[in-house]
């Protein structure tokens, strides 16, 4: 049967088409679209596809996207390779948001794959989602993974790393032989030009998070959306990737400034929309989710007495 084919599809940046990207020996990108809910084509986010070269071990995803991938990229992807549904063995999620876990459920059902999360994401399953006009159902994962862990996925072994900041549970899965390592959300350089800004929920925990992985042995840094200024799914060499490290860091750590700037600028006091226009001055358009990251980053300013927020107003203080 012929599997169904994206509305929101690609050609020209392969994305949304099923094709598999060749990355590295074994290791496939799959680019979904985030259309319908996110209007920014040149964003989009990467699964990653583990196979073993040698063909002993069973193929394994990297997180599943949004609830229509399982059968308009993941499938078509795994047919191109030569695979079955049913040699799917197991998806791990690199965390627990729409575009990473919103297709589990689907997986699940039409390969009988297990579904492993880092243990504080695997909650957040239970709560269910929605991706657009689409639901993602709750359920729950097979199995919770914990930072420490060595895992044999498609015939290699990966260390899973703790990477919270984006969300509670966030993990790295990493090659540590070859010095691989699938971040996720997890580091965000300047973020995407869907969010403007890097989206940090917990920043104590995601500057942490940037120190784990700047000592780490890490050759080849595979992030789950083209993070500004970066190209999209591969950083390398290693320097590169200290400098993605290094410049997620000046970004994390100078947004309070840059806040208070864009309020000074307007006379000391104006809206969430006015306040994202001039922090995302430098792009063709705000984006649709710098608003509620900012107003997430601006209470906690107002927590330690930077800022007030009256009615629709945020004013420096």
């Amino acid at each position: 049967m012929p599997h169904p084919v994206s509305p929101f599809r690609d050609a020209a940046r392969d994305v949304a088409t099923g094709h598999p990207i060749a990355i590295l020996p074994g290791i496939w990108e799959i680019r979904e679209s985030l259309a319908p809910a996110f209007d920014t084509p040149e964003t989009w986010v990467s699964l990653f596809l583990l196979t073993d070269p040698t063909g002993h071990a069973s193929p394994v995803m990297i997180d599943t996207g949004v609830p229509r991938s399982t059968h308009t990229v993941i499938l078509p992807a795994l047919e191109a390779l030569g695979f079955a549904p049913s040699d799917l063995k197991v998806a791990v999620n690199t965390h627990s948001h729409h575009d990473h876990a919103g297709s589990n459920v689907q997986l699940r059902d039409a390969t009988g794959c297990q579904i492993w999360i880092g243990r504080l994401d695997g909650p957040a399953l239970l709560r269910g989602d929605r991706f657009g006009p689409d639901e993602i159902p709750p359920h729950s994962a097979d199995r919770l993974l914990d930072g420490g862990e060595i895992v044999n996925l498609a015939g290699r072994d990966y260390e899973i790393i703790d990477m919270p900041g984006h969300s509670p549970g966030s993990i790295g899965i990493f090659d540590r032989e070859r010095g691989i390592l699938f971040t996720g959300d997890a580091i965000q350089a300047r973020g995407t030009t869907t969010q403007g800004v890097p989206g940090a929920s917990n920043r104590p925990a995601y500057r942490n998070t940037l120190a784990t992985v700047r000592v780490l042995p890490v050759e080849h840094l595979l992030p789950a959306h083209a993070y500004l200024p970066f190209p999209p799914a591969h950083v390398t060499p290693a320097s590169e990737v200290h400098r993605y490290v290094d410049v997620s860091r000046e970004a994390i750590d100078t947004i309070d400034d840059r806040l208070a700037s864009a309020l000074r600028n307007a006379g000391g006091s104006a809206t969430i929309a006015v306040i994202a226009d001039a922090i995302c001055a430098d792009q063709p358009r705000t984006p649709v989710l710098a608003a509620p990251i900012l107003t997430d980053y601006l209470n906690q300013m107002a927590a330690v007495g930077r800022v007030r927020h009256d009615a629709d107003h945020w004013t420096l203080l």
